[in-house]
């Protein structure tokens, strides 16, 4: 051979078995940079500039992010968190096969997580939480056999978890929190042996808690709270004792917790069970929970009394809120005194249960660090105590909708830190003290709704950081300090309203340039109204209603430009209506009952009728015709109209003179005069006990009918939860007297009520009526209408609707039907049953509410003009057929609503919904799924309940038979009442059997 080619053969042999040696490192280097190159390729948006810093000039670990091993050969780590970088994540990210830290966080990354993660096998920390990931969680993920942590929190991932990520079973920490991702928790992570924290937070899981997870004997947190999962926490859950953390809120569990539930917890520090279904008392372990330092039992039905807390001694949250505990048990509101050993208490809430009685004084002996004290909406009563001033570091101070008496307390001018206070709603007296003045850091002061009286005092001027002033509602006097309107901060709410302030408006209320809402409503205020107004260019909402303020409209109004509602009515307003059409945004003016003249614009809000109020002012014209008003009069006209009136103003008063002698002397002759005692009262009294309520007493028990307490809308009118003076809750129905026909609903209600009842009636407590204002004070329904239940978007609601309840609520309308149409002396036919006038009480029994469209049925009948159907509008869908072409009312067209409503219970489906087009109504559409797909037409959760239930098929065949036959086209072919309550009675009575007994009757009609 020879000598070169020898050479060229040794070299060829050396390079082919060494080149791994010799270059292996180096092209592993090189995979590594061209990977993070892609990386940066991929990265769309770099306001840091911390891509740059990658210069290939550089070598790899100097990079900036980029972490290596000991030798700086491979690329261990990327940490990039917090540089706010845009982009998506390149697919070559798994070609960092020595990586072991990923660390996104807290940037703008969006598109998918690349499968090809799955290829680091090292990887022991991936955090991509807070960009805008989306997609699915990838199943390769579970091949990262070395993961620690995943945390993928604080992202738009949707879709179930993969169960192979069970087979990680080296993870400690893992956080889907914040996603849309749904599904269940998969068994497989029964498997995850050193989980330490499980945090599926915001997400829309559902199913139960797998009972197996209680193996975890390291689990140190489950936070699984704000989700729609169900059922019973598995007693496996309750012995890890090794918890720290338990976390399900706003879920849908149910049952009672174990009372050793802190006993078989003994490391428990936080507990959120709150926003569940939880019944029965608070776990009595609770009085030794020492390790305890946050508790939120709140918005579930936990009922009984409080244990003694002495022991609670590293308490910073206790949560009771939203619950019906109450005092019972031997220690009343002891508990309260209990907690001054908590010395690191910060939050203490009991709001809205059903305590009562005075709160003991020892309440100012709670923690130094107490920041909120919330003890709404319960029943406590008496002075409130004056050592509640010793909680100098309060910040928000809540005791509003109590029957607190006495006055305010002075000491409460020494909490120095306070920025809210709410005590309204109570029964307060006495004068505003002028120590609140000294709450320089006071955003929010709401006094309303109490009986103080005197001046309000100038030195809340202190108040400088005020947004909300609320004052209404109480016994107010005297003028308005100039001061009142010298708040820089004023950004929400001035309300003044409902007090007996006199004097005219300051000038000065142009300073409050932030405020959002103004209301002066029903005072005696006088004078003209300011100019400056204008200057609040932030108004949404301005009410100076009933008042006597004189003078024109300011023109300058035009330029709140943002405006919505504008209330001038019953003051002595003069002149023309100024351009307030321009505002665009005008959806509601009231200026009736002044004095008005001139023709009415036609722009903006003038050209919706319905939401202009132009009544009792005589001199207004033109406008659009739906407003009533006459048309405007040249001069002429108006000259020759001047004369006529005249003349018609002597013969008009010389009838109304003799008219009244004519009264006057049938009075002495004919009438008897009014045993003593009686009363002119506005408001209409109804067999059986109740109480007189005044307007001022609905205006103060719904708080000013405001929107917070509003409950309902129909067609006439709005429904308010109200609460009165003596602690009555009631639903308290508001007409709308703007509307032609609410005079006409009223009293057709007052009748319909007047005399019957019913257990599954709503009842009526009473009724106010006057020429301009009507409302009637019903029976207050805590579980609201059906139609909630049916098709609210809350699947918290639908969901726990059972199938027997759903019969037993058949049963109750039919049984109300019943006794109207057969029972009654006179039979009442209701005209509008629907299930929005369906309402249900706390035991979820039904009643019929709303006979705003009721009619009796006369002996009569056949002759009597009010039977006819034409011009009754009842509700599409719900509405007999035979109603539509002017027959008349008859009880068979309550039976087709009835039946409707039957089909509507079992389907989830309404008569309207758009499916329902051309021949195919929702009869047809359940006609054609009987007998044998049932199942199909059947609502989701109806679905899940029969199989939980084991329901038989023919059961549902029989009720829906039932519903078609009630929902006949044709009057003569539907059954009364009567026997449509006796076979639904009759299929829950035999629910359980499997056969039906009571097929003769039905074959009557089915």
């Amino acid at each position: 051979m020879k000598p070169s080619n020898f050479i060229l053969s040794f070299a060829l042999f050396f390079l082919c078995h060494h080149s791994q040696a010799l270059l292996g490192p180096h092209r592993s280097n090189a995979t590594d940079r061209d990977a993070l190159l892609s990386f940066k390729s991929y990265v769309t948006d770099d306001p840091t500039g911390v891509l740059n810093t990658w210069n290939l000039m550089k070598p790899l670990c100097n990079w900036q992010g980029v972490f290596c091993n000991a030798n700086k050969t491979r690329v261990t780590g990327l940490a990039l968190g917090n540089f706010s970088l845009a982009g998506t994540i390149t697919p070559y990210i798994g070609n960092l096969s020595f990586l072991r830290v990923l660390d996104l966080k807290n940037n703008f990354f969006h598109g998918r997580i690349p499968v090809s993660i799955g290829k680091l096998f090292r990887l022991e920390t991936l955090i991509l939480a807070t960009n805008n990931i989306q997609g699915n969680i990838p199943s390769s993920l579970s091949d990262c056999s070395s993961l620690r942590v995943i945390d993928l929190s604080e992202n738009i991932l949707e879709g179930t978890i993969p169960s192979k990520l069970g087979n990680l079973t080296k993870l400690e920490d893992l956080t889907f929190a914040k996603n849309n991702l749904t599904g269940y928790i998969p068994l497989s992570f029964a498997n995850l042996s050193s989980l330490n924290n499980l945090i599926l937070m915001y997400n829309k899981f559902e199913g139960p808690i797998p009972s197996e997870l209680g193996n975890l004997n390291l689990l140190l947190q489950i936070n699984i709270g704000i989700n729609n999962f169900s059922g019973q926490i598995p007693s496996s859950i309750f012995n890890l004792s090794s918890l720290i953390i338990l976390g399900v809120v706003k879920n849908r569990f149910y049952g009672h917790l174990p009372s050793d539930l802190f006993t078989t917890l003994p490391n428990l520090m936080e507990l959120y069970v709150g926003g569940n279904l939880y019944q029965g008392q608070i776990p009595a372990s609770l009085s030794n929970a020492s390790n305890l330092e946050v508790s939120d039992f709140s918005a579930n039905q936990f009922t009984g009394g409080i244990p003694m807390l002495w022991n609670l001694e590293n308490i910073r949250i206790l949560n009771l809120e939203f619950n019906q505990f109450s005092n019972e048990g031997e220690n009343g509101l002891e508990f309260i005194t209990s907690l001054v050993n908590c010395s690191q208490l910060q939050v203490f809430s009991v709001g809205t249960n059903k305590f009562s009685g005075q709160i003991p004084s020892s309440i100012g002996n709670l923690s130094s660090q107490l920041s909120l004290l919330n003890l709404v909406d319960n029943q406590f009563e008496g002075n409130i105590p004056e050592t509640i001033g010793n909680l100098a570091s309060l910040i928000q101070l809540s005791l509003e909708a109590n029957l607190f008496t006495g006055h305010i307390p002075l000491s409460i001018g020494n909490l120095q830190n306070l920025q809210g206070l709410s005590v309204h709603s109570n029964l307060l007296s006495g004068q505003i003290p002028g120590s609140l003045g000294n709450l320089s850091r006071l955003f929010e002061l709401r006094l309303n709704g109490n009986d103080l009286t005197g001046r309000i005092p100038s030195s809340l001027s202190n108040c400088r950081h005020l947004q909300l002033l609320d004052l209404s509602l109480n016994g107010l006097y005297g003028s308005i300090p100039a001061e009142i309107f010298t708040f820089p901060n004023l950004g929400m709410l001035l309300n003044l309203s409902w007090n007996s302030l006199t004097g005219s408006l300051s000038s000065d209320i142009g300073n409050l340039k932030m405020v959002q809402g103004l209301d002066f409503s029903k005072n005696r205020l006088s004078g003209p109204i300011p100019s400056r107004l204008d200057e609040c260019q932030n108004l949404l909402y301005l009410d100076l209603s009933s008042n006597t303020f004189q003078g024109f409209i300011p023109g300058l109004l035009t330029n709140l430009k943002g405006v919505e509602f504008i209330d001038l009515s019953s003051n002595n307003l003069a002149g023309p209506i100024p351009l307030l059409g321009t505002l665009q945004y005008l959806r509601f003016l009231n200026l009736s009952n002044n004095m008005l003249q001139g023709e009415v614009p036609k722009q903006g809000v003038f050209l919706n009728a319905s939401g202009v109020f132009l009544s009792g002012n005589a001199e207004l014209c033109g406008g659009i015709p739906t407003l009533g008003l006459p048309k405007c009069s040249t001069k002429s006209e108006q000259s020759s109209k001047s004369r006529h009136r005249l003349i018609a103003g002597l013969i008009a008063g010389s009838t109304i003179i003799c008219i009244f002698l004519l009264l006057f002397f049938y009075r002495i002759l004919f009438v008897k005069p009014k045993e003593q005692g009686s009363s002119t009262t506005d408001t209409l009294s109804f067999d059986g006990p109740n109480k007189l309520y005044s307007y001022y007493d609905l205006k103060s028990a719904t708080n000013n009918f405001s929107g917070e307490n509003l409950i309902g809308t129909g067609s006439f009118g709005f429904v308010y939860k109200g609460i009165f003076r003596d602690g009555t809750l009631a639903a308290i129905k508001v007409f709308d007297m703007d509307q032609n026909k609410a005079s006409k609903s009223f009293l057709a209600e007052c009748e319909a009520l007047r005399n019957i009842r019913h257990r599954n009636l709503v009842k009526i407590l009473s009724a106010s009526s006057s020429p301009t204002f009507k409302a009637l004070v019903l029976q207050f329904m805590p579980n609201g209408s059906l139609e909630k239940w049916l098709h609210s978007k809350s699947e918290d609601q639908r969901q726990s609707l059972s199938l027997n309840q759903r019969l037993d609520i058949a049963i109750d309308i039919a049984s109300a039907m019943e006794y109207l149409h057969h029972d009654c002396e006179t039979p009442l036919v209701h005209c509008d049953l629907k299930p929005s006038n369906i309402l249900l009480d706390e035991n979820m029994t039904a009643h019929v509410g709303d006979f705003g469209l009721a009619r009796m049925l006369h002996r009569t009948e056949s002759r009597d003009p009010k039977s006819s159907t034409i011009g009754l509008k009842g509700s599409v869908g719900y509405i007999a057929p035979e109603y539509g072409y002017g027959g008349k009312v008859s009880v068979k067209g309550d039976v087709y609503s009835y039946g409707i409503l039957l089909l509507e219970m079992l389907t989830a489906k309404r008569p309207t919904e758009e499916m329902f087009s051309g021949e195919l109504n929702l009869q047809k559409w359940v006609r054609e799924a009987l007998p044998h797909r049932v199942l199909d037409i059947l609502g989701n959760e109806l679905m899940e309940a029969c199989d939980f239930e084991g329901v038989a098929i023919d059961y549902l065949d029989s009720l829906l038979k039932i519903g078609l036959s009630c929902a006949n086209e044709a009057p003569d072919g539907r059954p009364e009442m009567k026997d449509v309550n006796a076979m639904i009675k009759g299929i829950r009575n035999t629910k359980h059997k499997s056969s039906f007994k009571l097929k003769e009757r039905e074959n009557r009609y089915l």
